[in-house]
């Protein structure tokens, strides 16, 4: 992929300029010193990270250096622990300030780096840049007007020279990717990596949106797309890359300790446009999804979204077919600190994904088996096992009876019959020739139930992706063909997070 260098954000010049910092009183530097008696550096701080403090005093050099420091303005000192002298460093004047570019540091530090995205955070201004590189930090709020068709005019109509000055925003990156796309005929690509809630999920549906918006018509400087005719086949498909959020939010993101919308997945999303600058197809390839998280997951986290939803706004009479028991007696739903999250509102969020449906075309069978499917997950959850005594066999296992109607609610769903379900999962075939049945103890057949939600969730995902791909990659041989160059792909990988129990498949 292309070096993507960060644009503009609507919220850089609404925001005041903060004071300016008094000027240090600098004195020659002793040659046995390490810094300069008034100067400015950053010292560690368990809660800060570093705090910018003004040298009061310093002697010796290296291991031997004793260094006492004060505030910014005002009197006072204290002498910098011995085992902090070595992490202190000397502050670059634009990180004191809040630089929106801090490639331009004479000495990027981490210290200078933190420093930085505090002062902007601050702020609201939530991203910098590091060159080609745009950083964002998440706010967990809504920033008014960063985001507007002010901020978008801005970045289409900046020339060349001007683009890389404008104050870092996602809309800048994207514009650079589409102006390389278009203008050099290069492939591009944008990552998005970060810890789990830094803003990715966030962070790739706005690359989006403006890359789509910018296709429809922007006509900014460096090329653009002509107006989608409505019902064309390009207003079709840039509405199904805006569709295909919902679907796939609601059915690879969950709530976790950190993030209420995490993506349990990573996804690269592959846009295609023909000559003119318009989209004219689009493909997503998922990695690692966590299906795991089907069964089990951390106190205070839940599963996936879509099994909320599905409980919360399927209509009485859906639920009657699917034999589906309320959300707080379903086994995978009850590990949840809460079947409720402030903020998400899973009957809401059902009914979009319903409608992103109708717009990827999934008729009302198809619409019906998926959510038997997740119904018959839920179901699986729920069932027991107790052991069984065999003749001629080591000790094996059957379904409790107390287990007997979500057995038999599980088989309706899913379509098999009851006694086929559960000699599925208190069975083991081993070899070929002969086919040796082992019966296997409670403790295994509920391995066996987990592996088998898992394997159903699994394809059921792949089978969503399958066809999202169809409805978007529909119609794409025209520009495609030949080799095309007109490519923007987007890599939108999930954070990593420490767990007590880490289970990745």
């Amino acid at each position: 992929g292309e070096s993507l260098s960060p644009a503009a954000s609507s919220s850089e010049s609404s925001n005041p300029e903060p004071s300016p910092l008094p000027k240090p009183k600098r004195v020659l530097m002793p040659a046995d010193a390490q810094f300069a008696v008034g100067s400015v550096v950053f010292v560690p701080d368990e809660q800060q990270a570093y705090l910018p403090k003004r040298v009061a005093s310093c002697t010796g050099l290296g291991a031997r250096t004793k260094l006492t420091v004060g505030p910014l303005s005002g009197s006072g000192g204290a002498a910098v622990p011995a085992k902090d002298v070595a992490d202190v460093v000397e502050a670059d004047p634009l990180a004191l300030e809040g630089a929106q570019d801090m490639v331009k540091f004479s000495n990027l530090t981490e210290a200078a780096l933190l420093h930085n995205l505090r002062t902007r955070y601050s702020r609201d201004q939530i991203y910098s840049a590091a060159g080609a590189i745009l950083l964002s930090v998440n706010p967990f709020k809504q920033i008014p007007g960063i985001y507007t068709d002010e901020v978008t005019r801005r970045c289409q109509e900046a020339d060349a020279k001007a683009l890389p000055d404008l104050p870092p925003h996602v809309y800048g990156l994207s514009e650079n990717a589409y102006r390389g796309m278009l203008g050099e005929q290069k492939q591009q690509a944008i990552l998005i990596s970060g810890e789990s809630g830094a803003g990715k999920t966030e962070a790739a549906k706005a690359c989006v949106k403006y890359i789509c918006a910018r296709s429809t018509g922007g006509g900014g400087v460096g090329g653009g797309a002509k107006l989608l005719r409505q019902g064309s086949h390009e207003e079709f498909v840039q509405n199904c890359i805006v569709e295909a959020n919902p679907i796939l939010e609601a059915f690879g993101n969950a709530k976790t300790l950190r993030n209420n919308n995490s993506s349990r997945f990573g996804k690269w999303t592959e846009i295609h446009f023909d000559a003119g600058g318009q989209i004219r197809s689009a493909r997503s390839t998922s990695y690692l999804l966590e299906r795991s998280r089907v069964v089990e997951h951390a106190r205070g986290e839940r599963t996936f979204h879509i099994f909320y939803q599905l409980c919360a706004g399927a209509t009485k009479q859906q639920r009657d077919a699917l034999k589906l028991p309320p959300a707080g007696e379903l086994r995978y739903l009850g590990q949840s600190a809460s079947l409720s999250v402030p903020g998400i509102d899973d009957a809401a969020d059902w009914r979009a994904v319903c409608a992103a449906f109708s717009t990827f075309q999934l008729t009302d069978a198809e619409q019906t088996s998926l959510r038997r499917v997740l119904a018959g997950i839920l179901t699986l959850g729920n069932l027991a096992f107790d052991a069984k005594e065999m003749a001629n066999a080591d000790d094996g296992s059957c379904v409790s009876p107390a287990s007997q109607a979500s057995l038999k609610a599980a088989a309706a769903v899913l379509d098999i019959s009851p006694l086929e379900l559960e000699t599925a999962l208190t069975i083991k075939n081993v070899g070929k020739f002969p086919v040796v049945a082992v019966p296997q103890p409670p403790e295994k057949a509920a391995v066996a139930r987990d592996a088998l939600a898992k394997a159903l969730y699994g394809s059921l995902f792949d089978w969503i992706f399958g066809r999202i791909n169809e409805k978007m990659g529909a119609g794409a041989g025209a520009a495609l063909g030949g080799g095309n160059k007109r490519t923007i792909g987007l890599l939108d990988i999930f954070g990593f997070e420490a767990f007590s129990r880490n289970s990745l498949e």
